[in-house]
């Protein structure tokens, strides 16, 4: 009797060219792709070693798995209707539990229990176990896995700003550790993360009774971290705490730039290069253009690490319910994104209202009415109104509207602009400034130029209108308006995900057309043609006698402009026919040859961007630095922090502090009062310490049009109050302080100002170090 099986009989003779694969064969596309993971894991963990201890990142990690990105992506694939990859799932999912415990903390606070918002994540994991209509949808596979070779990629396009910043902060000393490597800003962030963890609402700690009207919200999560972690506040602002987001972030621009690129296994790991480290081309070898990627200043800006991730997360989002493809409870977890950004970074829902109004318009042009986005954009224009009055205060922390000015203030500007009286601007030269930034911003992200070619496609997808909304209004934000410490850069670099994802999809775009399998080689040929391009370009410049150097001649004429651009775009283009020539000629592959050369000049110029990045990366070293000056902006020596941190575990948490310390530095302005590590460090407020980065001080910025860093403090008389206890201590300046002020403890500098021998009769010395004293008034 035969028997049936699934298995077709091979032909009588033929040899047998099919075997029963092996059991573990199928494994190893999982294998490989975790081992790209584990790579990055790898990576990160070995950079926060750098300056922390391994219980502080142990205690980190723990909490990032079980308490944010566990509970944050439940929530996500509850609310998502699809399940495209893991990348996306992770990513989306940390960034949900953010936003979920920043808003839980801040609903706590006012209550006194912020310390306890952690356990918001407890009855999510416990529902998600208990709930047998949740679990099928949690636990479902993903529908377009990635690749093993796109998951390495993205991984490499992970290490790239992971590297070029963690490695940096490893090789300058540790946080606090030398006077000369010293970070006001980052001062300034710990300062209000310490005022986080006590204070509803938020306060400037560094001044006393200053409420602070900010887009603080990262200060509210760093804070909620800390009570669940142990973990101090000086490691979570400088060393580790920024890891984390970093990734979360710029590993969601794969899954935006899949929304665009649907199945690409190159186009969402470039988009993340380029955001990250590139986007701008430099053809000048001895001047710095803005550099925009984020590796230059989501670091020194821990608000835009997290703002600049939630806007891609809100971009995410926002393409799926612009293109029909959500639930309600994609609703749902879009308002509370929103919410959550809303005081993250102030540009973020600005930005993705225009992009929605934006497709609003266009939809118009055409005869059509976008209720979605109509409707959306209602939603977050009524958040954003809320945030001006709750989170901001109707502060405007000096922004104003001054079209132009941006580039009297960055760029080539100073080295070609003619002497001209104070308070007068060389038009001429803001403008040849405007061309030569544009010029590098366009090459970096030369994909966007497809989108003005194709526009008549792509009209018809309200996603795609609603991102080039947003890095319209981006790059406008920037062009526009004005803000103390070019701040108005953060609209553009707020947009720079979104336009690195544009530019991703519109070469791929091109390379799409190709129709090839093998195209992927003609893209990393380009990509890497450019980086040697432009090296080349600029080794050409440099040998010229101007040393591509844009300068005034004493007869007022300018020279070294042009010539670098031509260097570098020529170069370029000889890329693109190489690349054109070799396929065509040499491969004999598909494609029209005006296509792949168009698409390989996009793509190297694109990869032109990544050239010094990676050139600086090679680079690295040990930090030597300079002889200690007085034209530094001095931080605290060992011994001054070691004073600091005393004053810490002996105060009381509500104890207020005196001190004569003020300026950062003293210049011919005056002082530089971004002076901030006492109270960072102290976790206590201080009756005066620094004044800049305040709400008044802002006020008084966009009133008079002077710089912020060197304006005087607004209250003299309590600046002389506070002072002349140190300078001539007596008796009754002494009960001023403790009376009227509430002041407990005096943090003495003898850096700063002459101190009295005689302080110590009225005050109780209870620290002492070369260069700081600690009291206690009795």
């Amino acid at each position: 009797m035969s028997t049936v099986t699934g298995i077709a009989p091979s032909r009588p003779g033929a040899p047998e060219r099919e075997k029963s694969r092996p059991s573990w064969q199928p494994l190893v596309p999982h294998l490989v792709k975790a081992a790209a993971g584990l790579a990055v894991a790898w990576l990160a963990i070995w950079l926060m070693a750098g300056h922390a201890s391994a219980d502080s990142i142990v205690s980190l990690v723990r909490f990032w798995i079980f308490g944010i990105t566990l509970p944050g992506t439940i929530l996500w694939r509850l609310a998502s209707p699809f399940r495209h990859n893991l990348i996306e799932d992770i990513a989306a999912g940390s960034l949900v539990g953010v936003s979920v415990l920043l808003l839980v903390y801040m609903a706590l606070a006012p209550i006194g229990l912020q310390e306890w918002a952690w356990l918001w994540a407890a009855p999510v994991v416990i529902a998600a176990v208990c709930v047998p209509s949740w679990r099928p949808r949690i636990l479902s596979r993903v529908e377009r896995p990635v690749s093993p070779m796109t998951a390495w990629l993205v991984a490499l396009a992970l290490a790239l700003p992971l590297y070029g910043i963690g490695r940096y902060r490893n090789l300058v000393p540790a946080p606090y550790t030398d006077a000369r490597s010293n970070s006001p800003d980052m001062a300034f962030h710990q300062a209000l993360a310490a005022s986080a963890r006590s204070d509803f609402p938020l306060q400037a700690p560094y001044v006393q009774g200053e409420q602070m009207d900010y887009h603080y919200f990262w200060h509210q999560f760093t804070a909620a971290v800390s009570w669940a972690t142990g973990i101090n506040l000086t490691d979570l602002v400088y060393t580790i705490g920024w890891v984390p987001l970093l990734l979360a972030g710029t590993a969601l621009i794969f899954a935006l730039t899949d929304r665009l690129a649907p199945g690409s296994r190159w186009a969402g790991p470039l988009a993340i290069a380029v955001a990250s480290i590139g986007g701008t081309v430099n053809a000048y070898p001895s001047v710095t253009l803005p550099a925009e990627g984020l590796i230059t200043y989501v670091w020194g800006s821990p608000t835009q690490n997290l703002g600049g991730a939630l806007i891609v997360l809100l971009a995410v989002i926002g393409i799926d319910l612009l293109r029909g493809r959500s639930g309600p409870g994609t609703w749902v977890l879009f308002v509370v994104i929103a919410a959550a950004a809303s005081g993250s970074k102030a540009t973020v829902l600005p930005l993705i209202i225009c992009g929605l109004a934006l497709v609003v318009f266009v939809r118009l042009c055409y005869g059509r009415f976008a209720k979605v986005a109509l409707l959306t954009a209602a939603v977050l224009g009524g958040l954003f109104a809320a945030s001006i009055v709750v989170v901001f205060g109707m502060h405007s922390s000096g922004l104003a509207v001054k079209p132009w000015i941006t580039f009297a203030k960055v760029g080539v500007y100073p080295l070609v602009a003619e002497a001209l009286p104070p308070g007068q601007l060389d038009h001429t030269a803001m403008w040849i400034t405007a061309i030569t930034t544009c010029l590098g911003l366009v090459l970096g992200t030369a994909g966007l130029l497809v989108l003005t070619g194709t526009a008549a496609r792509w009209f018809r997808d309200p996603g795609m209108i609603f991102l080039v909304g947003i890095s319209i209004a981006g790059f406008s934000g920037m062009v526009l308006t004005d803000q103390p410490g070019t701040s108005q850069l953060y609209f553009h670099r707020t947009a720079v995900p979104i336009i690195a994802a544009l530019a991703a999809a519109g070469a791929w775009m091109l390379v799409f057309w190709f129709a090839d399998r093998r195209s992927d080689l003609a893209v990393l040929a380009s990509i890497v043609g450019g980086i040697g391009a432009t090296a080349l370009a600029r080794a050409i410049v440099k040998a010229l006698p101007s040393d591509g150097r844009p300068f005034r001649k004493p007869d007022g004429s300018l020279t070294g402009l042009i010539s670098p651009w031509l260097w570098t775009i020529c170069l370029l283009a000889l890329v693109a026919v190489l690349v054109t020539v070799v396929w065509k000629r040499v491969a004999n592959r598909r494609g029209r040859p005006t296509r792949i050369a168009m698409a390989s000049f996009v793509l190297a110029g694109m990869g032109a961007g990544l050239f010094l990045p990676l050139q600086a990366m090679t680079e690295y070293a040990p930090v030597s630095l300079a002889p200690q000056t007085d034209k530094q902006l001095l931080g605290p020596s060992r011994s001054q922090t070691a004073a600091a941190l005393w004053l810490k575990d002996h105060a009381a948490p509500g104890d207020l502090i005196a001190t004569n310390a003020h300026c950062a530095m003293k210049n011919t302005n005056g002082c530089d009062a971004r002076h901030f590590w006492i109270s960072a460090l102290t976790e206590r407020h201080v009756l005066l310490e620094g004044w800049a980065y305040t709400n008044t001080l802002n006020d008084l910025v966009a009133g008079t049009g002077l710089g912020p860093n060197g304006l005087p403090f607004w209250d003299q008389a309590r600046l002389e109050e506070n002072d002349r206890a140190f300078i001539s201590p007596s008796r009754d300046n002494l009960r001023v302080l403790r009376e009227k002020y509430g002041v407990r403890w005096l943090y003495a500098d003898p850096t700063q100002t002459l101190l009295s021998p005689n302080l110590g009769a009225f005050a109780t010395l209870r620290f002492k170090a070369s260069d700081a004293l600690v009291y206690e008034l009795p």
